[in-house]
């Protein structure tokens, strides 16, 4: 073959497979990696709108004697105080919605089950019956580790190992105002009764 025909098809040839084959492929790629970090980012947002809408909670509570002296500013206070309330259970809402979104966009199986533990706790603690303060208090015990392990630069070693025993002590936390006949498990249907 001459050497301007080898020049000719060389060049379009390899144009023709990396068209074909590699512009396909690194566009997928590209969606996936684009797809998992919006999905990291949504999860940061409600994690954030977690602490935020706590903090506020936790910090402005409607005293009685306002209430009494001054109605109107109670009442807008009390719905404020509602509003968040609002916040915090559309958050772990979503949270419990979407969990397979952004729980599978971390690699490994302990950051996926720290996401699906955080998740289905923070839900738990807004669906039950503590009071307000309690549900508050419980909330920013789960998601302030939450925020360090997962949204905190990598070189903040310490941080993040601090924030994984926070986690746990406060997962521990979630039995003690649990009354202790809420706390029996119930068995799933067809499960051996142990015996006695």
């Amino acid at each position: 073959m001459h050497s301007w025909i080898s020049g000719i098809l060389l060049p379009a040839a390899t144009t023709l497979f990396i068209g074909l084959v590699i512009t396909p492929r690194l566009e997928a790629r590209n969606k996936r990696v684009r797809i998992t970090h919006e999905a990291r980012d949504e999860f940061s947002r409600r994690v954030l709108t977690i602490l935020s809408a706590s903090a506020r909670l936790r910090d402005t509570p409607v005293p009685e004697a306002l209430v009494e002296q001054r109605p109107d500013l109670g009442q807008k206070l009390t719905a404020d105080r509602d509003r968040w309330v609002d916040q915090l259970d559309e958050a772990t809402r979503y949270m419990i919605d979407n969990m397979e979104a952004f729980g599978w966009s971390y690699p490994t199986q302990r950051g996926r089950a720290l996401v699906g533990r955080f998740v289905t706790y923070s839900r738990a603690i807004v669906l039950s019956e503590r009071t307000i303060e309690a549900k508050v208090d419980r909330l920013i015990s789960l998601a302030g580790p939450i925020q360090n392990i997962f949204f905190t630069r990598r070189w903040r070693i310490i941080t993040i190992g601090r924030s994984f025993a926070e986690f746990d002590r406060a997962l521990a936390a979630l039995d003690e105002d649990v009354p202790e006949h809420a706390a029996t498990p119930v068995r799933p249907p067809g499960d051996p009764q142990p015996a006695a």
